[in-house]
């Protein structure tokens, strides 16, 4: 859009230039369009524009590359360098990015009448600093989101407000949906109008109404005994609002939004809801209630920024831009290196050395009573993050990076492998069908209804021989018969690199368990490698384990 405008200018500039004196020309006039940040949404997918027109002594006359210019030679290499320099100024020649309404702002011709409840609110700067950053619906945005196959529980959804004072004094809410993020052949336009405010609010209309619509277009299940309640996240993973939070009718809430015991029902206001959907424009729905990174696809990166949330950096990492790659989709695996720095690692393995215990393992029913060392033969110890400033920071980045919060996260357990040691293939979550006569593990899941999410497993030292993380179901491959729960020998392998941190998500989009998530620990074979490592658990709900700030 923004090329075309471009062209658009230099052709009408060169036509101007050579009109004489005694034929008036007049400029072509555009119909207003309602002028916000949101109208560049879903371009890929809008239909050509019309050619414009010029009226000359009462005739109308097309303007064309030849007619507005003697010289198209010229013009078409003008035509093609604007084209390059547009293409690396659009980040078309570079890798995805998140472009936001500052990127896009100067752009576009923010003076009609005709304004979105984003720009409106955003005249205000308190008010801003309180609503996500506008996220546009353009191609290179959905594509950090969009997949090629269906991803069940994940939807992305465009929201464009518009408000039109001189018309019929109404808020409308368009969307475009994209049930389970597939690629933009397939979505589905709704709109919702209400009553508009001349001060820029969301009028008569109601979050229960954009509610039932979701429902209803993505086929959203209500929360029940083993599913947790959906929820709506902007593009960069904060939570706008879920399927069975508190909704008040005044300006404000009351509630406080980043209370991890509330994360999964919150207290805000009818119009906070709607000004921050609005604001935000591109939403995620995840059935499961719970933020995953979209993988997208295999080797996909994204740049994201971990802030530091403690009044006191403790670590000279605690605020910078990081890169996640994706290393699988099916189990949904990512990378993050340099996630800790060598004191952090060397600081967590020196705290957990004294306190160092061959592990244990959560005995299924039909287990009962063998020994632990059967599946696994390593050292584990617990460590606190209370009175402890690094660790604390490392809680806190964690969350920032998982974008779920740390009242979900459980007590660090640190790992040791010694030569030969390892951890046969298991899952970390808990299926309440092995665990039935087990009272305690029942009650700790709710039967069912909350399970270990996601695990950040933390990388301490770099192993030079064995040691890797296997995924044996890689790509959704069945195991081999007889398969047999020590072999490494099939499936996703990931070294052992210091610093670097991984994600596997245990439960998918829609909240239920991933038998993919299937994963060992294949032994250290070095005689002098010694694999320190951690796991950071991540549960989908809170859970209490750690201590809230």
């Amino acid at each position: 859009v923004i090329l075309s405008l471009t062209l658009e200018r230099i052709s009408l500039k060169r036509a101007t230039s050579k009109k004489t004196a005694d034929q008036p020309t007049t400029q072509p006039t555009r119909q207003a369009q309602p002028a916000i940040v949101s109208s560049l949404l879903l371009t890929s997918n809008m239909p050509p524009k019309k050619e414009e027109a010029t009226k000359t002594n009462g005739s109308s006359k097309k303007l064309s590359p030849t007619s507005a210019s003697s010289t198209p030679q010229k013009s078409n290499g003008l035509s093609i360098f604007v084209a390059v320099i547009a293409f690396f100024a659009l980040g078309v020649l570079s890798p995805p990015s998140l472009h936001t309404v500052r990127h896009v702002a100067t752009q576009l011709d923010l003076s009609s009448s005709s304004l979105s409840t984003a720009d409106v609110t955003s005249q205000s700067t308190d008010k801003l600093q309180l609503l996500p950053p506008h996220t546009p619906c353009t191609s290179s945005n959905l594509a950090n989101y969009i997949h090629d196959t269906p991803v069940p529980g994940l939807h992305i959804v465009c929201i464009e407000s518009l408000l039109n004072f001189d018309a019929d004094n109404t808020n409308t809410l368009r969307f475009a949906l994209f049930q389970n993020a597939i690629r933009p052949k397939l979505y589905q336009r709704k709109k919702i109008t209400a009553r508009a405010t001349q001060n820029g609010g969301v009028g008569s209309m109601d979050w229960h109404q954009v509610k039932q619509l979701l429902v209803n277009e993505l086929g959203l299940m209500p929360e029940g005994p083993r599913q947790q309640p959906w929820a709506v996240f902007t593009p960069l993973g904060q939570r706008i609002v879920g399927e069975n939070d508190v909704v008040t009718r005044g300006e404000n809430s009351s509630g406080d939004d980043n209370d991890d015991d509330k994360h999964n029902s919150v207290m805000k206001s009818n119009t906070q809801i709607l000004q921050e959907l609005a604001s935000s424009g591109m939403v995620l729905v995840f059935q499961g209630g719970n933020w995953r990174w979209p993988g997208v696809r295999e080797g996909f990166q994204r740049n994201i920024e971990l802030s530091p949330t403690l009044d006191i950096d403790v670590s000279p990492n605690e605020k910078r831009n990081i890169t996640i790659e994706t290393l699988s989709m099916t189990p949904l695996v990512v990378s993050i290196k340099g996630f800790l720095t060598d004191q952090e690692c060397d600081h967590i393995a020196t705290k957990a050395e004294p306190s160092m215990q061959y592990s244990g393992v959560s005995l299924k029913d039909a287990d009962k009573g063998k020994a632990a060392s059967n599946w696994r033969t390593s050292q584990s110890a617990f460590l606190y993050s209370n009175r402890d400033p690094i660790l604390t920071a490392i809680d806190h980045r964690t969350a920032s990076l998982s974008r779920v919060p740390k009242g979900h996260q459980e007590v660090l357990q640190v790992l040791r492998y010694g030569t030969t040691e390892k951890y046969d293939a298991h899952h970390d979550y808990f299926d309440p069908r092995d665990y039935q006569s087990d009272p305690n593990t029942m009650n700790l899941i709710q039967g069912g209804k909350r399970n270990r999410f996601a695990t950040v497993f933390w990388y301490l030292t770099t192993v030079k021989e064995g040691g890797e993380t296997i995924f044996p179901q890689y790509r959704n491959k069945p195991l081999p018969r007889g398969y047999v729960h020590s072999d490494c020998r099939q499936g996703l392998k990931v070294k052992p690199q210091k610093g670097k941190v991984i994600i596997f998500y245990s439960l998918d989009d829609r909240g239920q368990m991933d038998p993919l998530s299937l994963h060992g620990a294949c032994p250290v074979i070095g005689e002098d490698d010694i694999k320190w490592a951690a796991n950071k658990w991540i549960w989908s709900a809170p859970m209490g384990f750690t201590a809230d700030d």
